[in-house]
Parts: C-alpha cells; structure tokens; sequence
C-alpha cells in the first residue's frame, strides 16, 4: 500500500466519501471522522469514528484513540466545510460564524491535532481543502470566501512553522464540485466543467506525493 493510516474528517459528506474510497484503495487504514450519525463503508481497512470538528477537545480526543490504535497518522484531509449563500457584507449579519466555525474552525481543529501527533514522529501530510473562488471572490458570499481565505493562509502559516520536521501542509483548491446536491442546486448549469471527488482524490494525492509544502493547488479537471 502507498500509505499507512490516513484521516479524513466530515465522512458523511459527498466529497469525504468519495475520498475516503478512493483512498481505502492505496492505504492500509483510512479513518473518516464524522459528528453525529455515522455512515459505514463496505471496507475493510476503514473505519468511522465520531467526533465534533468545532470542539477542540473531541478532536484532541479523537486523535489519541487513533493513534493508540493505528501507531501514526501520515496524512490528515481537513474534508468538512459547507457554502451558504447571503447578501452583501452590510447586511449580511448571519452567515459569519456559521461559515467560519464549519469552514475554519474545523479546519484549525484539524489540522491543531494533526500537527502535535506528526511533529512527535517527525513526519506526515496534512491537507486542507480551500477553494478556488477564494483566491478572485464573487459578490453575496463573503462569510463563505472569507473562512476559506483563512484556511488557505493557515496552510501557509503551517507549512513556514514546520519545515524542520518533514511535516507539510497544502491546500486544495476545488472550484464546483460534481455532487448530486450541487446538480440539485444548481441544475442549469454545464456539469461537465465540474471537478468531481476523483479529481480532487488525484489532486490530492499528486500533491502528498511531491513532498512539498505551503501549496494552494489548484484541481486539474
């Protein structure tokens, strides 16, 4: 197998379990981390266990059992995020928090735990998923762009704070993602442009392979 143990965090979401397969494929372990209900996978070498990524504390937790139980993490995919859609920045006074707790919180949580594990074995990979609309923006959805913003400069920041210990941290930057509920939502639109979960999977691993760090890659369709 390419990889030994790799976590996948939001594995309930349409993009994680597609990742999660496609990962289960070249790794000896994938874990997916969801909060609540958790779906099962037909496989083997994965397992789902529950935590709430905005809780520091239950991803802490988590991330002990996991390495009590596999020996290491080599790679962390910070996977859960949503997009809500508001109004302008003056009137938008609800989408804030909630963008930025399920975006970037998630996110510094994940990748917080990750790191105190991987600087202890002196090595592994933690990739963040930003977004693509996040490097030009677009107008009525600045909580959203904002939160991914900050994940793209935390990837940044990480990687500048951990290159003498062979940890490296990217981001992934997706544009639409070829999901049934974005078809849904979005049904006039051209889905072929679209990036699917395979896409950002190869992306991904294309990215974990070059050994580099600091990265906002873009998604080859």
């Amino acid at each position: 197998m390419k990889y030994d143990t790799i976590v996948i965090t939001g594995s309930n979401g349409a993009t994680a379990r597609e990742l999660i397969y496609y990962f289960s494929k070249i790794s000896n372990n994938v874990v997916g981390i969801a909060r609540g209900e958790k779906e099962e996978f037909d496989k083997e070498n994965v397992t789902v266990l529950e935590a709430d990524m905005c809780d520091y504390n239950s991803v802490d937790t988590i991330s002990k059992v996991i390495m009590e139980r596999y020996q290491s993490i080599d790679v962390w995919i910070n996977c859960v995020g949503g997009f809500s859609m508001g109004s302008s920045i003056e009137n938008d006074t609800t989408n804030w928090k909630t963008m930025f707790d399920i975006n970037f919180l998630t996110c510094l949580h994940g990748s917080q735990a990750a790191l105190i594990h991987m600087s202890k074995q002196g090595r592994g990979n933690i990739i963040n998923i930003g977004s693509q609309a996040a490097i030009d923006g677009f107008p009525d959805a600045a909580p959203y762009l904002v939160s991914k913003s900050s994940v793209h400069m935390l990837t940044r920041l990480i990687a500048l704070e951990n290159t003498h210990n062979n940890v490296t941290a990217n981001a992934i930057l997706p544009g639409i993602i070829d999901t049934e509920a974005n078809r849904k939502a979005m049904p006039d639109e051209d889905f072929s442009t679209w990036q699917t979960p395979i896409d950002i999977a190869l992306s991904i691993e294309r990215t974990i392979d070059s050994n580099e760090s600091g990265l906002l890659v873009s998604v080859d369709k």
